[in-house]
């Protein structure tokens, strides 16, 4: 999977290039964690106007394209209630699914929610929310992503540790069994849902 978003965000630089490069762009990603470690995820953000047509020429009046690119980038990861709403006026989305089995479980009963990033951005707003937010170096800024992860009422003792590479994590108890779902993947869902966007504008615009 790692390996897959890699190659992801290789092609995404090549596609898109000085276009991208211009402006600081903004993704918003809202992650909320339910009782039996499924996760609801809604992916936000606002594009220029040659941003916005390029995007709907790929995949924002395709949904269904989305989807099977979403799926195919994620396999053994079950994808449910795909939505996606779109503001035409002011060149927007919403893109919301269920992604099941959204945490790791470590061998001493700790439920996991990976970030691999080391010391990562994170800011504590209630004892269940947090919000980390994320400027990928292969974009040397150009891309921010800020996440917020709510926890559900039944975790308890929620903590940001580190794993055996020095990544930040969040340990919780909680009761039921879960599988295994990080940021890194939920940050190559999201340029998945944008990436298909900078090959119309490349189309458009005559640059690769």
């Amino acid at each position: 999977m790692k390996k897959y978003i890699s190659l992801l965000i290789v092609s995404f630089l090549l596609i898109a290039g000085t276009t991208f490069a211009q402006q600081q762009m903004q993704q918003k990603i809202d992650m909320r964690i339910d009782s039996i470690g499924n996760a609801k995820i809604k992916f936000a953000m606002t594009m220029t106007a040659q941003e916005w047509q390029g995007w709907n020429a790929s995949f924002g009046n395709n949904p269904a394209a989305l989807k099977r690119e979403m799926e195919r980038g994620m396999p053994g990861y079950f994808l449910d209630d795909f939505k996606l709403e779109k503001d035409d006026m002011n060149r927007s989305f919403e893109l919301t699914l269920m992604a099941y089995g959204a945490c790791d479980i470590d061998k001493r009963g700790k439920w996991i929610v990976e970030t691999d990033q080391k010391d990562a951005n994170l800011t504590k707003i209630t004892d269940h929310k947090y919000m980390l937010v994320s400027s990928p170096m292969e974009y040397g800024g150009a891309l921010q992503q800020t996440y917020t992860i709510e926890f559900p009422d039944d975790a308890t003792d929620i903590e940001v540790d580190k794993d055996a590479l020095g990544n930040s994590i969040f340990k919780f108890e909680m009761e039921s069994p879960g599988g295994g779902f990080n940021l890194l993947r939920l940050s190559g869902i999201a340029l998945l849902i944008i990436g298909g966007g900078w090959t119309g504008v490349s189309l458009l615009t005559g640059k690769s």
